[in-house]
């Protein structure tokens, strides 16, 4: 599932999303603009903001929270794929990744395009994120 959460205005956002569980499935969230506060059970703090990339994996289960702060302007703008872990990995132990914007690799290929590299390997660059089976 693909979640657009972009908003202008902050009374759609504001609350958040307040402790809460998951299980079997990992979140990854992409910030274009705005901050956002993340906890989760396991103790991880942290705070993602544009071009940063949040990745939880819930696997036997996380209680968590994600609180967006939005913009100078009070705009939020991002999105998160939520995947289905397979069978094998739903009871993994969850675990909790914050890639900032600067670690993350960009490849520009030979008519110009830029990407940037989360989980992947393209032209000879592989991201600092690894996804273990």
């Amino acid at each position: 599932m693909l979640d657009d959460f972009r908003s202008e205005n902050p009374a759609d956002y504001k609350a958040g999303f307040p402790w809460h569980p998951h299980r079997g499935m990992e979140t990854i969230t992409y910030v274009l603009d705005g901050d956002v506060e993340h906890g989760d059970s396991m103790g991880n703090k942290g705070d993602i903001s544009a071009g940063d990339v949040q990745w939880m994996t819930a696997g036997s289960g996380i209680i968590h929270q994600e609180m967006p702060k939005g913009n100078r302007k009070g705009e939020m703008l991002g999105f998160q794929l939520w995947a289905n872990l397979p069978a094998h990995s739903k009871m993994m132990d969850p675990r909790y990744r914050e890639i900032k914007n600067n670690t993350i690799p960009i490849v520009t290929t030979l008519d110009g395009r830029q990407f940037e590299l989360f989980v992947a390997l393209l032209m000879h660059t592989r991201s600092s994120t690894r996804h273990c089976d």
